[in-house]
């Protein structure tokens, strides 16, 4: 969630191509033990965003895009209810609906899906639409990639959200399929299969993929240490190779936060020129600036595609909370209902279970 600056830097035997920490996320697929099925990401910015918790019922009426491309705008009525990550109560960037599909947007450097000639218009799908529209309308992963195809994909400037141009998304669902997709050159690129496990930031995800062929070999002398984009998707990789078969839903969480942790960043992470420079960029826009301690992983989701629990783990506490979804009733539910400033959570003494917590509010687009 800012802008990225290679710089070149030799790690072992190989050269990366290594990026500003400021720009931060990793989402790790765990697909491969049968019985389970779970994911997490990690956001990793200069401050916690100001996440609120968001449950949508479903029959939400939502328009796809605003302003200049109103008139073509993707318009949907949502088939399911799911439950959300709002940065700074703004725009969805995180969250999975009652049928386990779960959409995560992370940073990425692409730009706008081009029009191509001679060809129908598609309806448009700004940035700050793409989870709500993945979540409201979609079962699998097969079925989200089928709608994004049949959409204009296009970046959206909001001002409390200067780089919320800039994404690239990940989903998958409760059978372990999985797909990548971002904007490169102007077009589309779709990595859709149950091999494509961890994603982070840029480069593109088809040079991330040859990196980490190189890395075929690595062992635990030659792995990449650091918190860049491409050390992190490296590292991540290749432990998730390594995790035994657990014995339960519990460990299981653990096993995989294990791995989360190994390529989280320290609040206040020692921060270059560059990262103070995008940092002194986005205080204006943030809401709670006192919050804001310098870059470092400041929370985490998990999702358990399976039991359909959505866990969140705010990096001002030691123990997370949830929401069960089928505790959430989404057949009967009417009204959307949020819990703000969730990063807070550890300070108000809550934990586990924090659907008591949740209070009615307007409808999120």
């Amino acid at each position: 969630m800012s802008f990225a600056f290679a710089k070149a830097v030799l790690a072992s035997s190989l050269t990366l191509t290594l990026f500003s920490t400021a720009d931060a996320c990793t989402r790790v697929l765990w697909n491969t033990q049968p019985g389970y099925m779970l994911s997490s990401r990690n956001l990793d910015f200069f401050g916690p965003v100001s996440p609120t918790l968001v449950v949508s019922p479903r029959g939400i009426a939502r328009v796809g895009a605003t302003g200049d491309n109103a008139p073509h705008a993707a318009r949907w009525t949502a088939r399911y209810g799911s439950v959300a990550v709002y940065a700074d109560n703004v725009f969805p960037m995180d969250g999975m609906n009652e049928k386990g599909l779960v959409a995560h947007t992370l940073y990425f450097t692409g730009g706008e899906e081009k029009q191509q000639p001679g060809k129908p218009a598609k309806p448009v799908l700004e940035s700050s639409h793409w989870v709500s529209f993945i979540l409201d309308n979609h079962a699998t992963v097969a079925e989200a990639v089928a709608a994004i195809r049949a959409v204009r994909l296009e970046p959206k400037r909001l001002p409390i959200d200067y780089a919320s141009d800039t994404k690239h998304i990940a989903i998958e669902d409760a059978s372990g399929d999985s797909a990548i997709i971002e904007i490169v050159n102007g077009e589309t690129v779709i990595h859709h299969g149950r091999k494509f496990t961890v994603l982070t930031n840029p480069p593109d995800y088809d040079s991330m993929l040859k990196l980490e062929k190189k890395y075929a070999a690595a062992n635990a002398e030659t792995i990449p240490t650091g918190w860049q984009a491409d050390a992190r998707l490296v590292r991540a990789n290749w432990l998730l190779k390594s995790l035994p078969r657990p014995d339960n839903v519990e460990e299981a969480r653990g096993f995989l936060s294990s791995i989360m942790h190994s390529v989280a960043m320290p609040i206040g992470l020692m921060a270059d020129p560059l990262d103070v420079s995008v940092e002194k960029t986005y205080e204006p826009y943030s809401r709670y600036p006192a919050e804001n301690r310098g870059p470092g992983t400041y929370f985490n989701t998990t999702a358990d595609m399976k039991n359909l629990r959505y866990s969140f783990l705010s990096a001002s506490s030691i123990s997370p909370v949830w929401l069960d979804l089928p505790q959430l009733d989404f057949g009967r539910l009417k009204q959307t209902k949020a819990i703000q400033r969730l990063n807070l959570y550890g300070s108000k003494g809550w934990t586990g279970n924090v659907r008591q917590h949740l209070q009615p509010v307007r409808s999120y687009q």
